[in-house]
């Protein structure tokens, strides 16, 4: 008769030892790969952008007072970057004053800093090739990117930006 079987026949047994055991076995897996994880991201990146953090906070006033300063002047600063066929950036940049005068006998430099690694920036010296109007090149890869120019007049910074750009 069906009504006397048990549910021993059926399969196996749930007990109590296999489900601590499957629970166990769960949440070992999930701390396993938590810990595997976090080991990971410690080593790998430490998340640190400058080598002088408080230094850098600190600075940030001072930063601000060069900004209005800055806007003060009016001055219309004009970047382009063009990749050349073999694989050079192009940078140039044009500087003219509130009255749209060329200003020239500047430091121009820009910086390509990469979002993501400090060690990927470049660095390039712009040379006055005419009137008010700067220009350099280097090697950057394709992506990301962001674009600090700066303008120096008598040594003193006259004029400094960033802008992301994305690099094709």
């Amino acid at each position: 008769m069906m009504a006397n079987q048990t549910m021993d026949d059926e399969g196996p047994k749930l007990t109590g030892l296999k489900v601590l055991m499957i629970t166990l076995g769960f949440f070992g897996v999930v701390m396993i790969v938590n810990f595997g994880m976090a080991y990971m991201a410690i080593h790998t990146f430490s998340g640190m952008q400058t080598d002088k953090p408080y230094e850098t906070g600190l600075a940030f006033n001072r930063a601000i007072s060069d900004a209005n300063a800055q806007a003060a002047r009016g001055w219309n600063v004009n970047a382009r970057l063009e990749r050349a066929p073999s694989g050079m950036v192009g940078v140039l940049v044009s500087l003219k004053d509130a009255q749209a005068n060329a200003l020239s006998g500047l430091q121009v430099s820009t910086v390509l800093r990469s979002p993501i690694d400090a060690k990927r920036d470049h660095l390039v010296t712009l040379k006055e090739d005419q009137f008010g109007s700067y220009q350099g090149e280097t090697q950057a890869e394709v992506g990301q990117w962001d674009v600090e120019v700066e303008a120096k007049q008598d040594g003193v910074t006259a004029f400094r930006s960033i802008s992301r750009v994305i690099m094709h």
